[in-house]
């Protein structure tokens, strides 16, 4: 082997050598994706690659601006179809927000009032069994206090029963969405997409999103693979779901997340309200011990930290794995999303690259990478 008298390591190999390092250690400060593209390219494709992340869509916002967007891998690990920003994933629990939005233009209008019992507007037979569905708002199914579990044991039957009393504390619920959205039917005299279609995403300019499938998607969608990276069936869904069947991009959900910076939709007061701390989180999921920064808005997450609030909400379709994370005063956010298993469980290097601070959101989903790669040692290419 031919040898040097010294071991001098050039700025060029030494950054190569940093950012070959990135996966396992981070870095102290965030990348700057719109400064240093390749640089963040190389982390991404290489941390996707360590977790067998097939493809990977992310918009970054700065100052309520696009400074970032592109797709990473593929749509499907038997194709060589790359991901664009155009791409279409499926945006799973993401859905509620955007619902939401929805339902507070119904408060702003007087058609829906937060505090009223929906039982008012529309009685549920599901859960007629128990007298106390009768109290639920809702303010309540917005912050995940309705009291019912986040899904039925058995999905085939009818029967909804309640896990807590509604208001009594935070639990997570889809069917609370469930409920309220059978509500705004009965309000609006209409089928949920179409309201969902001519009060958000086309006023938004979402044109590549929607809550149940459409044929043009069939070009440009990313199908869901397991943790070994194997591609699995794409569920294609006839009927909207405000708890998770929305279909979109990186970038149409940028939009909606400009539209809450603006806000576009409305009114500043009813921002507010929907970004204010409304029920308490426990600092874990599952836990009982209380956060002192983790409370639930009206449709989202809130981080109530010394320096900063943000807002965060993320989707779990199983396959498909997505999150999101923005400041309001900034008016800077990350979105991303992937078709993979193993999607959410590199959310806090992505985070830390793109926008960098502590997260409790992030422990709060028993989120670690450094956990996930030590129980899945690197399988990559």
């Amino acid at each position: 082997m031919h040898t040097h008298p010294t071991c001098l390591i050039t700025p060029n190999q030494l950054l190569a050598l940093l950012i070959g390092l990135l996966p396992v250690y981070g870095m102290a400060q965030p990348i700057q994706p719109e400064r240093q593209p390749a640089q963040f390219d190389r982390f991404m494709t290489q941390l996707m690659d360590s977790a067998q992340v097939p493809g990977l869509s992310i918009v970054l916002l700065r100052n309520n601006t696009v400074v970032y967007s592109r797709g990473y891998g593929l749509t499907n690990a038997d194709s060589t179809q790359r991901v664009m920003p155009t791409t279409v994933f499926e945006a799973a629990s993401l859905s509620k927000p955007v619902f939401a939005y929805a339902v507070l233009q119904l408060v702003e209008q007087g058609l829906l009032d937060l505090d009223k019992p929906l039982y008012a507007y529309l009685p549920y037979p599901d859960a007629a069994a128990d007298a106390r569905y009768q109290k639920i708002t809702a303010r309540m199914v917005l912050s995940h206090q309705s009291g019912f579990p986040n899904w039925r044991k058995d999905r085939k039957l009818p029967q909804l029963a309640m896990a807590f009393t509604p208001g009594e504390r935070f639990g997570y619920s889809g069917e609370g969405y469930v409920y309220l959205q059978k509500v705004v039917e009965k309000i609006t005299g209409q089928p949920i997409n179409a309201v969902m279609e001519s009060r958000v995403l086309k006023p938004l300019g979402m044109m590549n999103s929607s809550f149940v499938w459409k044929p043009d998607f069939n070009t440009h969608v990313a199908m869901p693979h397991n943790e070994a990276g194997e591609p699995e069936q794409k569920y294609q869904p006839g009927q909207a779901n405000m708890a998770y069947s929305l279909h979109t991009t990186a970038e149409d959900y940028a939009r909606f997340i400009r539209a809450i910076f603006t806000p576009t939709g409305l009114k500043p007061a009813t921002i507010n309200q929907l970004l204010t701390p409304t029920s308490k989180l426990p600092t874990r999921f599952s836990g009982d011990t209380l956060s002192t920064n983790l409370y639930w808005g009206l449709g989202i997450g809130l981080e109530r930290m010394p320096d900063a609030t943000w807002f965060w909400h993320w989707g779990d379709n199983g396959s498909f794995k997505c999150f999101v994370l923005a400041n309001q005063a900034r008016q800077d956010a990350v979105i991303y999303f992937t078709n993979s298993t193993n999607g959410l469980d590199i959310a806090d290097r992505i985070v830390a690259q793109t926008l960098g601070g502590q997260h409790p959101s992030l422990p709060f989903l028993g989120i670690s990478a450094d956990e996930f790669f030590r129980k899945h040692p690197y399988k990559g290419k």
